[in-house]
């Protein structure tokens, strides 16, 4: 059984997702496809020892294993620095490796310590061509964000191409909470529509100028800004019932998507 200190520090929630180990059973039969997917870590490694750890709130296992990881596929920006190093693999289960086994690993982040600790979801054969695999995981990795770009056009109201005449903030009413967005307008100038019906020249588009974590992500729009904005409505915000609101980072793309979208939209 492991042991986890407090004061360990978890990885991003961006890299928590995901992590129910598969069965040896499923590994085999899982495609590239499914395993980048369940994913945020592959790598080339090899298997220095099985049943150790390299950080100390770890206790070893016949779960646990120390691989090096000899040539990174695809990571993070913030976990480029692995590569060359050792970390501790939470196998998918207990006798499924031993020293000296190479392999391409499907792996999610656990634990940053000294080192890093990394659950496994599947691993396949080191194929000879590696930079066919590289570009197999970039094309799961560019289906995955139109798919999330699809999500977010199919529920907008309103799309449009344009660019930011003014902005201003909005007065704020009511009781001050804690995650309060101090709301914004911006008046954008409508060179075309993609989706929905709208006529007028410009279009107001509300959207929360605070850094506060609920609202850091959403993006914030500045004078003379130009792109494609997916517009949607929501309610309980505080705002009129037919405010269109900015809230997620894929609300809002630089011109050069705008063919994308366009397509996506249609």
């Amino acid at each position: 059984m492991k042991s986890r200190n407090a004061s360990s520090l978890l990885l991003s929630s961006l890299l928590l997702p995901l992590l129910a180990a598969p069965t040896p059973a499923q590994a085999p039969s899982r495609s590239v496809d499914e395993l980048v997917r369940g994913s945020h870590i592959i790598f080339v490694g090899r298997v220095l020892k099985t049943g150790a750890v390299n950080l100390r709130v770890l206790s070893p296992s016949e779960r646990t294993a120390l691989v090096r990881v000899e040539e990174l596929l695809d990571s993070p920006a913030s976990m480029a620095g692995i590569q060359g190093q050792e970390v501790t693999m939470e196998l998918a289960q207990g006798g499924e490796a031993k020293a000296g086994d190479s392999a391409v690993f499907f792996t999610n982040g656990i634990l940053f310590g000294e080192h890093l600790e990394v659950k496994e979801v599947g691993r396949m054969p080191v194929p000879e061509n590696r930079g066919a695999l590289r570009q197999e995981i970039s094309a799961v990795r560019t289906r995955m964000e139109e798919e999330k770009v699809q999500a977010r056009v199919n529920s907008a109201v309103l799309i449009v191409v344009g660019r930011v005449m003014e902005t201003e903030p909005v007065e704020r009413t009511g009781p001050i909470s804690e995650h309060q967005p101090d709301w914004a307008r911006a008046i954008v100038q409508v060179e075309g529509v993609e989706k929905g019906s709208w006529q007028a020249k410009t279009v107001t588009v509300y959207f929360p100028q605070s850094t506060d974590e609920r609202w850091l992500l959403s993006p914030k729009f500045h004078i003379k800004q130009e792109g494609i904005w997916l517009l949607h409505l929501e309610k309980n915000l505080g705002l009129p019932a037919d405010a269109f609101l900015a809230l997620s980072p894929l609300d809002f793309h630089e011109r050069d998507k705008a063919e994308m979208i366009r397509r996506l939209a249609h």
